[in-house]
């Protein structure tokens, strides 16, 4: 009886003898970004208002923040302008 508690338990170690599935399958990836803080908080700020604004639904930061993203992309040739002033100004302060 002994042996066969010890066997089946073993029995959970041999899934991973080959390693652990690849994660291919994942929607979504932790990565850093460094952002201006005013920016940050302002985004936290109007993401509560939305959020309270949509109850008794709830709508996740990520959700907000990717939806905001997926707009901005979507809406890229009228956001040219605005990159174009933003890319002038960073490149004259980095000098």
């Amino acid at each position: 009886m002994p042996d066969d508690r010890i066997a089946k338990l073993s029995e959970r170690f041999r899934t991973h003898a080959v390693g652990r599935r690849p994660a291919a399958g994942r929607n979504r990836e932790r990565h850093s970004f460094y952002l201006d803080a005013d920016l940050v908080a302002r985004l936290d700020r109007v993401y509560r208002d939305v959020n309270h604004g949509l109850h008794p639904a709830s709508l996740s930061k990520s959700t907000f923040l990717e939806t905001i993203m997926e707009y901005g992309l979507d809406h890229l040739d009228e956001l040219k302008a605005i990159l174009a002033q933003q890319a002038d100004t960073s490149d004259t302060a980095e000098k």
